[in-house]
Order: C-alpha cells, then sequence, then structure tokens
C-alpha cells in the first residue's frame, strides 16, 4: 500500500530516511514529501501557502496506483494531511498523526510562532521543551540543525479550509510522543481548542510512543512498527522491539576499539603478513558469525581484512553488531593482526534532480542496484558504492549535477580534509564542519567529505 509521510516544521522527506526502508521492506511504497519550499534553504518560501501544501499531498494521493492510501503527518504535518484526507475521503484508508493533531475548520495550523522575513527558521534550543528534546542528543541536535529548513509563513500561519464531514469517519491513529495518551485525552475532555477536532472523529486508536518530538529521528523503528501494525497495513498488533544502537552506543560497547561507524554499518580493517595470514582471520571470523547467527561482510586483501557489520541494508546497528565487533577484534590480536582504522572509507555517489524527476529507475537499472527508502540506491551485495538522489532546488530543467560523499572516521577527517586541500583543492563551504566539509576539485568537481555518523546518537 502506498504510505505518505508528511513531516513537521523544518523537515523534508529527509525526515523519514529510517522509517521509510523499514516500510519497504514489508512490501508497501513509502512516499516521503518534500513540500512546497522546503528543499533547500535558499528556496523562495514568500507566496507558500497552507493550501500549497495541502495540495501537494492531494496530488501524491491522486499520482497513487493503488485505490487507496495512508497519511502520515507528523506535528504540523497532521494538519496538513488531515486536510488533504478532507478533499479525498474517499482514498484514503487511515490517517495516521504523530504528535500532531487534526486541525478544525477556520483555526490557523499553529498558533505561538513568530516568523521572521516570511519564514520560520529553527529556534534555539533552549527554546523547545525537554520533553520535546528526549532521546535527540547532541548529535541528533547537530544534524536536525544542518538539515533543518525554514518554514513558509504562509503555512505556519494559514486557515485551515475543511468541507467535506466524510473526513470524520476515516480511522485515525493518533500516536502521542513527548506527552502522554492520558495527557491528550485529559485535553480533549477539557475543550482544549487544539484538540478539539478530535472529540469528532468517529474511529481514533490512541498509542503512547515516549520519546521526543521527533521521533522519526529518535524512535525510528518503533515508530515503523507502529505505522506497520496499524488496519489496513497490519492487524493492530504492534511486533515487539528489535533493539537498535546508535553510533555512540556501539563505541561504548567493550572490546570496539578496532572499529569505526560510517556509513551502512561499523567497519574495520586488520593488516595480514600474507594472504594466507589474513585468510585465517577470515576463518575464525566465520566461525565467530556461525555462533552467533549473525553475519558480517568479509573482504580479504593481500595487505589484510576488512570487516563490516550488516545487521540491515539500511546500516542500522544493533547489539550483536558490537558483541560480533568485539569478537572479532579478539580473535584478530589472538592471530597477530592489528587494526588500522586509518584506512577506513565509504564513499557515495550524489546525484541532484529537479523537483519532478524521477531518475532513480534510470540509475538503479544502469547500475543493478536495488532500491532503499525514498532517496538510495544501494549495490545487492554491498560492495559499491551506494548512491544518493536528492532534490535540486530551486529546478534547473536540463541540468544533472553529481558529487562524490566521502565517509572517514572522526578521528582521520580534518587530516583528510587538509590532505585535499594540499593537493590543490579549495574549500566550497565549512559552515557544516565538523560534520562535514565541501570541497571543490581543480576541476570543478564537488566533494562532501563528512564523519558525523561516527559519533552520531541516531539509532533505530
Amino acid at each position: 500500500m502506498d504510505i505518505i509521510l508528511v513531516a513537521g516544521l523544518w523537515m523534508g522527506g529527509w525526515a523519514w530516511y529510517e522509517v521509510a526502508p523499514a516500510l519497504e521492506r514489508e512490501g508497501h511504497r513509502p512516499v516521503p514529501l518534500t513540500l512546497p519550499g522546503m528543499g533547500s534553504a535558499d528556496a523562495d518560501r514568500s507566496a507558500i501557502t497552507l493550501a500549497d501544501h495541502v495540495a501537494a499531498v492531494v496530488a501524491a494521493i491522486d499520482e497513487a496506483p493503488g485505490e487507496r492510501v495512508v497519511l502520515v503527518g507528523h506535528s504540523a504535518g497532521a494538519g496538513i494531511v488531515y486536510a488533504a484526507a478532507d478533499a479525498r475521503p474517499d482514498r484514503v484508508a487511515r490517517l495516521i498523526l504523530i504528535g500532531g493533531f487534526p486541525t478544525a475548520d477556520g483555526d490557523p495550523l499553529l498558533d505561538g510562532f513568530a516568523t521572521e522575513g516570511g519564514e520560520l527558521p529553527l529556534p534555539p534550543w533552549s527554546e523547545f521543551d525537554d520533553a520535546d528534546l528526549r532521546d535527540l542528543g547532541d548529535g541528533g541536535m547537530t544534524a536536525f540543525r544542518a538539515y533543518a529548513i525554514p518554514s513558509p509563513a504562509g503555512v505556519v500561519t494559514g486557515i485551515q479550509r475543511l468541507g467535506d464531514d466524510r473526513r470524520l469517519d476515516i480511522p485515525v491513529t493518533a500516536i502521542a510522543t513527548e506527552y502522554t495518551v492520558a495527557d491528550l485525552q485529559s485535553w480533549i475532555d477539557a475543550g482544549a481548542p487544539p484538540v478539539q477536532e478530535f472529540a469528532r472523529l468517529r474511529d481514533v486508536t490512541y498509542i503512547d510512543l515516549p520519546t521526543g518530538h521527533w521521533p522519526q529521528l529518535t524512535r525510528p523503528q518503533q515508530l515503523a512498527r507502529i505505522i506497520l501494525a496499524q488496519p489496513p497495513l497490519g492487524d493492530g498488533t504492534i511486533a515487539p522491539d528489535v533493539e537498535t544502537i546508535s553510533p555512540v552506543a556501539f563505541h561504548a560497547s567493550e572490546g570496539v576499539a578496532d572499529w569505526r561507524v560510517l556509513y551502512w554499518g561499523a567497519h574495520a580493517f586488520f593488516r595480514a603478513e600474507s594472504l594466507s595470514h589474513g585468510a585465517r582471520l577470515v576463518a575464525e571470523v566465520a566461525a565467530i558469525a556461525e555462533g552467533l547467527d549473525h553475519y558480517p561482510d568479509i573482504d580479504l586483501r593481500p595487505e589484510g581484512v576488512f570487516v563490516k557489520t550488516f545487521s540491515r541494508r539500511d546500516g542500522a546497528l544493533s547489539r550483536k553488531d558490537a558483541e560480533l565487533a568485539a569478537s572479532v577484534s579478539r580473535a584478530a590480536g589472538e592471530l597477530g593482526l592489528e587494526a588500522d582504522p586509518s584506512v577506513l572509507t565509504v564513499v557515495g555517489i550524489a546525484v541532484a534532480q529537479g523537483p519532478d524527476a524521477h531518475v532513480r529507475p534510470f540509475w538503479s537499472a544502469a547500475l543493478g542496484y536495488d532500491p532503499l527508502g525514498a532517496e538510495d540506491a544501494i549495490d545487492p551485495l554491498r560492495r559499491n558504492p551506494h548512491v544518493w538522489f536528492h532534490p535540486l532546488d530551486p529546478p534547473k530543467p536540463g541540468r544533472g549535477r553529481t558529487h562524490i560523499d566521502i565517509s572517514v572516521p572522526r578521528d582521520q577527517v580534518e587530516a583528510r580534509v587538509a590532505a585535499a586541500l594540499a593537493a590543490g583543492g579549495r574549500m566550497a563551504d565549512d559552515s557544516h564542519a565538523p560534520e562535514w566539509w565541501t570541497l571543490i576539485s581543480p576541476d570543478n568537481h564537488g566533494v562532501d567529505i563528512a564523519a558525523w555518523t561516527d559519533d552520531s546518537d541516531f539509532s533505530g
């Protein structure tokens, strides 16, 4: 089934980068939307209205090949998808509202925000409650701010327009995040204006997801399980947690000092005296993996052995990854192979596309890759660089643009940047440092050198 995902303020389709693959793995078609004006910090948002954002969701409903869709709205996106459901009540099988409320007809989408120059930038973290920021962590806040886009003032202050009461019959799931279901129900009972539309809905399921205001960042796998459990996607039974851990938690595990968390997993390289010396470690790793029933990727070279954890296609880490990593390091030490994290590098290719372009099918076919989530394509055997597709905003018809993404360990990234500059490159943008630097080669090609994954607080 088509699942249309609409994030709240300051977010685009990128916000669902872990949720969308989890939905896709279960056979559904996630459609993470980047609404008008939210594709680039440089986009002109001055004339964008709430009606424009609602129209973008309605267009996604109309383009969906299936008979009906599920609409997922987070925070301010809850009011937006509610209006889209009002416009297409026969096409919506369920509404899932995450940390947000269905805005009633005639009410502003949001109250209490002061816009600046036609837009609303992400405020300082000090303006949020501790409950909002729960589980986000310093790494999460840094990454969120790096990706955040100001929201259009015309959306934030826009007045909701509804006209078809058939929307009231659409089943709704309300997921409480920084507040509880008990809190929400008490607000409804007390007649609090922002939540009164809930009292008109005829079929509402209330679910607690204890975390902060952005569960697609702080609890993406739990959120995905809740979404998948809702009819008609599931039978209402929420699957038990399969614990995933952040890079910070991985690095805090015992015995993993040889390893670095880059894109797509935890990586290590152990230097060997010969091919046969390395092969002995490969045999040990195979035995460890069989014992744990948890299998890494292994690359044997005359210089040594690369090992990468592999819990899931999207690279999320688990406790078993840490256990396997520690066991592999012990085996390498016993065999006399020394770890060398300085050689670890993960290369990706970023392809820019216009908002109406759909270039992933071409690249996937040409490379023999599989789609992953909404914006990636990967080698099914995980050997070659992944490809990331991102919007080019404002669009430039007839023009494509690619650049290379390079992920290296945190303790190596500044030396790598310095070496590239010394070799003739020039700095294009260091405003996101120390998360990433954008360099330009002598022949004017772009390279992003990043390390933030290695100490991120994000987890599944």
